[in-house]
């Protein structure tokens, strides 16, 4: 099951577009909250016991800020409430994210991390029009389906097969055209009693 961190790895290296949306951060089909913790564990210095994690919205904020230097990337963070990535953990952790190493020590392989929404198609969120589209034909070939039994039942006794309006095949057809069909079923009964004796 994919995890937080390492879409955001795949992402960022591949240069595909992430997206944020209604608290939301959206990777193709998966989407999780902004502030749900990945696996990539806080510098803590002495206090070697407490477990902290980064967000992804923290770890996001971060690549998209990579051009400006670290003061001026913590005050645009603390601007937008952001926890920031903490000096010791830049290094390695962009070296992770960019692909430059395969993993680091600080990611914990056995935490535990939230499941992802899974999205349907981005084209859907995209587009609300074709979403409305859908809906209205759906709507329609509703209503015509539901039409269809009340149709039968109001529609006149004219119509209905009753003994009255069977035509006789002779009517409908050539006397030709009747028996051409009568040695045709009659060829077939013949082969189809062929093969039953054949094959015991």
């Amino acid at each position: 099951m994919a995890d937080p961190l390492s879409l955001l790895r795949q992402y960022n290296i591949n240069k595909k577009e992430i997206i944020e949306r209604d608290g939301q951060i959206i990777f193709g089909e998966f989407s999780w909250p902004k502030n749900v913790k990945t696996n990539y564990l806080k510098w803590s210095g002495k206090n070697v016991a407490r477990k902290e994690y980064y967000t992804l919205e923290c770890l996001l904020f971060l690549l998209k800020n990579l051009s400006v230097i670290h003061p001026v990337y913590i005050r645009r963070a603390d601007a937008e409430k952001i926890p920031v990535v903490r000096r010791p953990d830049r290094k390695e952790l962009l070296a992770y994210l960019n692909g430059e190493t395969a993993s680091c020590p600080a990611i914990n392989k056995s935490a535990h991390f939230e499941l992802p929404t899974q999205i349907k198609r981005s084209t859907d969120y995209d587009e609300p029009e074709s979403i409305a589209k859908k809906r209205r034909f759906e709507d329609t070939h509703l209503q015509k389906v539901g039409e269809k039994p009340s149709a039968r039942l109001d529609a006149p006794k004219e119509e209905s097969l009753t003994v009255y309006n069977i035509k006789s095949l002779s009517e409908v057809m050539s006397v030709e055209k009747i028996a051409e069909i009568k040695a045709k079923c009659l060829a077939n009964k013949r082969n189809a009693i062929k093969g039953i004796c054949a094959k015991s």
